[in-house]
């Protein structure tokens, strides 16, 4: 079989993200069903980041001489142990968007993401202010946030909606499609999580306390093997992660405060469901506070690039068939 093709853009350039893509490399190192392309600045902070890539050997590639879309024909040519760096003084936005359209074309296999600010990246793509919203529109199709731990897996009905907007967002159809999006993402799991039920949580404190507090999970109808609504301030404890698997929280904070507690810049990452392409991505933003000091922790990075692999192996093994 042949190796996937994955390309890693490193984020924003004033944050850690280059920092722990090398990081996450030199521990991950060559893989046999793998070839990397890591796109990042050509500033003098990347040169002395790029020369502590210890695991590859690399090929250099400037934006000046090719595009990534050019760039990343090699990849087929790379050996194990070898890599693409393509360096790029403009747009990281831009970036994903270039590695997007190879991926839409199949021409990779995905794509891995490291932090963006939001308001740089809506100062750099006007439309959009994170990856969520450019890969939804460049694909044409609604795309949601997985999360993915080895303590807990969440995935947000509505992500980026005013708290105001949450209850007139959440149709039957979301829901719906946002249970088969949390089915879609049993690979990613572990044996533990895997083997539970899935859960949805209340919008409501108490789960609107029969009516009391709320209507909306009186109206909410779920399928017999998931479990819920239930009140999202037990959803999170001990007892209650041990008997759920994947966890669907109604609005961003409702998941995320719990998992990033539970999981921080150590472990963990996030998954694009619905997307026709791979797409993982860092469950932590930017860190410019220490960006430069080599204190970044680079454990959900190396999530992130092996949450990738596994699902690009399981997709070529489905084409296979």
């Amino acid at each position: 079989m042949t190796p996937s093709f994955l390309i890693i853009t490193s984020g924003d350039r004033d944050g850690v993200g280059l920092e722990i893509s090398i990081k996450a490399l030199n521990l991950v190192g060559p893989q046999r069903g793998a070839r990397f392309v890591l796109a990042c600045s050509n500033d003098a902070r990347a040169t002395l980041e790029l020369r502590k890539l210890k695991k590859f050997s690399t090929v250099t590639i400037n934006s000046r001489e090719a595009s990534l879309e050019s760039a990343s024909r090699i990849l087929s040519d790379l050996h194990e142990d070898e890599m693409l760096i393509w360096r790029d003084g403009g747009n990281e936005a831009a970036w994903v968007e270039s590695a997007a359209k190879l991926a839409l074309r199949e021409e990779v296999s995905g794509i891995i993401t490291g932090p963006v600010s939001k308001g740089r990246f809506k100062r750099l793509n006007s439309k959009f202010m994170g990856h969520t919203g450019l890969l939804s529109s460049l694909a044409k199709v609604p795309v949601q946030q997985g999360y993915v731990g080895k303590d807990l897996a969440v995935v947000l009905a509505t992500d980026h909606v005013a708290l105001r907007d949450v209850e007139r967002s959440l149709s039957s159809k979301l829901v719906a499609r946002t249970i088969s999006n949390a089915r879609s993402m049993a690979p990613l799991l572990t044996a533990k999580l895997r083997g539970k039920p899935i859960a949805v949580l209340g919008l409501n404190p108490h789960a609107g306390e029969n009516g009391l507090i709320g209507t909306y999970e009186r109206r909410l109808k779920l399928p017999r093997d998931v479990v819920g609504p239930i009140p999202a301030d037990t959803a999170f404890t001990a007892s209650g992660r041990a008997k759920y698997g994947t966890i669907i929280a109604m609005y961003h904070d409702q998941g995320l405060i719990p998992f990033k507690l539970l999981h921080g810049q150590d472990s963990g990452f996030q998954v694009s469901l619905g997307l026709p392409f791979v797409r993982t991505s860092v469950d932590h933003g930017t860190a410019r506070d220490i960006a430069g000091l080599g204190l970044a922790n680079p454990g959900s990075m190396i999530d992130a690039i092996r949450g990738a692999m596994s699902l690009a192996k399981a997709v070529k093994q489905r084409n296979v068939r």
